[in-house]
């Protein structure tokens, strides 16, 4: 489904040409991340009180478990868990070392 007409959008394609690589990059780069806090904006609302690491594995869900199957999936959450815990872990030491 589009709303917009066949002249508009060859005219949107036409400027998106005149760009330079790097300029169309950033664009699709600014076009993703507002994507992602879409995404994580709506997983926040349906619960405030997430984690950073289960907002994580809430965006992922949402954006490609569609890929995987139900056991794959997990097997990839539990790692992304696995992984966010040891980083947040080692964070945690580090900043109290640093700070005797």
């Amino acid at each position: 489904m589009t709303d917009t007409t066949r002249g508009i959008s060859r005219i949107q394609f036409e400027i998106m040409l005149s760009k330079t690589e790097t300029e169309r990059f950033i664009i699709g780069d600014e076009i993703v991340l507002f994507g992602r806090r879409v995404v994580e904006s709506s997983i926040r609302q349906k619960y405030p009180e997430i984690s950073d690491t289960d907002l994580k594995i809430e965006v992922f869900k949402r954006c490609y478990s569609s890929f995987f199957s139900p056991d794959e999936l997990q097997k990839i959450i539990l790692s992304m868990k696995a992984y966010w815990n040891l980083k947040v872990t080692s964070a945690n030491s580090s900043s109290v070392q640093s700070h005797p």
